[in-house]
């Protein structure tokens, strides 16, 4: 793999050696596309939208993490230790990413997770975990998992403690996750002079943990751009707030300025930003309407022929407040940018080396499985040989009549498709 250093490096030439950094991205820069069907869907009124492609910038998994780990991962093979400790949702990305670079780096994975609403997206990622090597724990609450996290530090020194989604909780702990994405605005920003796009008015992040909207915002005033990035909060109160974004967002660029001189002493404020709330639901997690109804529109128009996919948790929400921006009269001529944080490599092929057998599991997650019925291969018990030959198989989709026409006859297709939407739990919000 060719070594893609950071930009910022050329730009600062005294942060190489004192920052630590590995290559791990493949696809560098991540691509810049126009969304001119959903422009015409919204019918803008000189309005431009565009998205920045981070879903592929690694050949196994895409997605914002890895932007992140290319620093955080950096440091701990800099101290030279054996593995990671992190912690996140039953169904966190974040661990997931972890387990796939950890795996590829050669370091062990302990990952504490726990609760949040189970959903098809949940039971296929503790099984992908474990196909990657990843050892796993549960807890109860947030709380208790970075209790766990930390005790499990204290313990196993020769591991490397890395809070939830790679960002500093509470403005604690290190920055280096959002020297990521300040690197990743110094990427946007060449692609701007290259003419890739013009100078967003608008850049909106889903915002789960804060250091990626911390990142840019920061990125953003060190560059002196007019653009406002919009975190649209799809997390708990306590790790996204307008507080805990500008702390990070400072932090991190006190960290730079501490090894480089000539990084200008800027602040980020609160006016630099527009936190958006009104999309998470009751929970972190929650399948809402207004996300689900975004994910479909978007493959719909832009996805199926672009190959990516946005997801119910994350950025189908962040999309969602998008388009709700846009449909705005006054909105109609901004030029914005969707920062597309999710993964849009195929998993599958993985999923299915694990034949389901959620059995490997620690017991603790076993309840997770048991008459917990998601896809239609598992309520019609369907034959083995028509199964593995069916698109609708483990795939991240959990409509199958969005995948594929099922094979079996139509009384088990029929209760399938009742029973599915029955237990499709999609909040109002």
């Amino acid at each position: 793999m060719d070594k893609i250093k950071p930009i910022l490096f050329d730009i600062y030439p005294e942060l190489e050696g004192k920052v630590p950094w590995i290559p791990l991205l493949t696809n560098l820069p991540s691509k810049v596309e126009r969304l001119k069907e959903l422009e015409k869907h919204l019918k803008l009124e000189g309005g431009e939208i565009y998205i920045k492609r981070d879903d592929k910038v690694h050949n196994t998994y895409g997605g914002n993490k890895l932007r992140k780990f290319e620093f955080i991962l950096g440091e701990a093979l800099k101290k030279k230790k054996k593995g990671i400790i992190t912690l996140g949702g039953i169904g966190t990305n974040h661990g997931l990413a972890c387990a796939i670079i950890t795996k590829e780096l050669g370091l062990k994975c302990e990952l504490n997770l726990y609760l949040q609403p189970l959903t098809w997206h949940v039971q296929r990622s503790l099984l992908l975990y474990d196909f990657f090597g990843a050892k796993l724990h549960f807890t109860k609450s947030f709380e208790l998992g970075v209790l766990k996290s930390l005790l499990f530090r204290l313990f196993h020194p020769k591991y490397y403690l890395m809070s939830i989604g790679g960002s500093p909780i509470l403005g604690f702990g290190t920055p280096l996750g959002s020297v990521g994405f300040i690197n990743a605005m110094f990427e946007l920003k060449k692609q701007i002079d290259e003419g890739s796009l013009p100078i967003p008015d608008i850049i909106f992040v889903p915002a789960g943990s804060s250091g990626t909207s911390a990142g840019l915002t920061a990125g953003c005033k060190l560059l002196e751009l007019k653009t406002k990035v919009y975190p649209v909060k799809v997390s708990i109160d306590i790790v996204v707030n307008p507080k805990t974004l500008m702390k990070i967002a400072n932090k991190t660029l006190k960290f730079l300025r501490k090894r480089d001189k000539t990084i200008p002493d800027v602040k980020v404020r609160e006016n630099d930003f527009q936190l958006i709330k009104g999309y998470l639901g009751s929970t972190y997690g929650v399948k809402t309407v207004r996300g689900q109804n975004a994910v479909d529109l978007i493959y719909d128009l832009e996805g199926k022929s672009r190959d990516f996919r946005l997801e119910t948790t994350y950025t189908g929400k962040t999309m969602a407040a998008m388009l709700d921006f846009l449909e705005k009269e006054e909105n109609k001529t901004k030029k914005v940018l969707f920062w597309n944080t999710y993964n849009s490599n195929d998993l599958d092929k993985y999923l299915r080396e694990t034949k389901f057998d959620f059995e490997k599991l620690p017991k603790k997650f076993h309840r997770y499985y048991n008459n917990k019925l998601f896809q239609c291969w598992q309520v019609t018990d369907c034959p083995e040989d028509i199964r593995n030959k069916c698109r609708a198989y483990l795939n991240h989709e959990y409509r199958f009549w969005k995948v594929t026409e099922c094979k079996l006859d139509d009384n088990k297709k029929n209760d399938a498709l009742e029973y599915l939407k029955e237990t499709m739990n999609l909040e109002d919000a």
